[in-house]
């Protein structure tokens, strides 16, 4: 791998060479810099300072940005495939359209960074802190976000479908419409998360924390919802046919109009919770706690199952 230094990169780009590929350039201090469509595919740019430089439309296929400073960087319709950017700093790092399949940013800082319509499938981001970031229309399919901080980011109509967010924050997050269909969601933090028309089909979401969610016409038919906590939560027009909510606990919360045929309510917590005009048919309530003597007649008259 060749090596060269800031000066020299500056002076062949001036030149109009764009090729700067398979270069040992780990520590190069190019802050500021305009190196739009530049090439710097499968070099090495590990703890380069890259901050505030204009990288829009360039190439950095395996490339090795570990560690790397990208604070305010404008990576607009890069491309990223399989590049390594772990621990790399990209607080409030432009980063729309890009392309960052299979990339690794484990533990990387994207506070406040804007992902809009980023490729990220099957990247992984397992630790990083995505804080107040952006990514609306963002795929993420098949990416692995474990442990991941995503508080307060947006996240409206993202392909989330088959992800893994075992672990991972959302609280305050907005996922209106996003596809979480078959995620792994099992023990992550969705505390006061807008998942309005969101698409949970089948997903894992056991022992997960949704008090006070919003979760209005969201689609969680055969979802796994054993021991999930629900409480305060609106999941009003919710679809949760034939899901499994054993142990969960629903307490205070708004269930109205909602499908909830053939669901296992199996032990659990039902104190306030809402079901007018919900439909319960084949749903079991065995063994249930909190529920009033007019909301067990309902339950039975409407269909559910082991109301006692």
């Amino acid at each position: 791998m060749n090596i060269i230094n800031a000066s020299n990169i500056l002076k062949q780009y001036a030149e109009q060479e764009r090729n700067f590929q398979n270069l040992d350039l780990s520590r190069v201090e190019l802050k500021g810099a305009v190196l739009d469509g530049i090439d710097f595919s499968h070099a090495n740019l590990n703890g380069a300072d890259l901050s505030y430089t204009n990288l829009s439309g360039t190439s950095l296929i395996w490339t090795d940005l570990n560690r790397a400073n990208l604070r305010q960087a404008n990576l607009t319709q890069a491309c990223l495939l399989h590049s390594s950017l772990c621990w790399a700093d990209l607080k409030d790092v432009t980063l729309v359209n890009a392309n960052l399949s299979n990339a690794r940013l484990n533990h990387a800082n994207l506070t406040s960074a804007c992902l809009k319509g980023a490729d990220l499938t099957e990247a992984s981001l397992e630790s990083a802190c995505l804080v107040q970031a952006v990514l609306s229309q963002a795929n993420l399919f098949k990416a692995s976000l474990k442990e991941a901080d995503f508080t307060g980011a947006n996240l409206n109509e993202a392909n989330l479908r088959q992800t893994n967010l075992e672990g991972a924050i959302l609280s305050q997050a907005s996922l209106q419409r996003v596809d979480l269909e078959a995620s792994q969601l099992n023990e992550t933090i969705f505390r006061k998360v807008d998942l309005t028309e969101a698409d949970l089909v089948k997903a894992d979401l056991r022992y997960a924390d949704l008090t006070e969610a919003i979760l209005c016409r969201v689609a969680l038919e055969l979802a796994n919802l054993v021991g999930a906590d629900f409480s305060r939560a609106t999941l009003k027009q919710a679809s949760l046919f034939q899901a499994d909510l054993e142990g969960a606990v629903l307490q205070d919360t708004n269930l109205v109009e909602a499908d909830l045929r053939y669901a296992n309510f199996k032990n659990t917590q039902l104190m306030g919770s809402d079901f007018s005009d919900s439909r319960v048919k084949g749903a079991c309530f065995a063994d249930a706690q909190g529920l009033t003597c007019q909301q067990k007649q309902w339950l039975r008259v409407n269909g559910a199952l082991n109301v006692f």
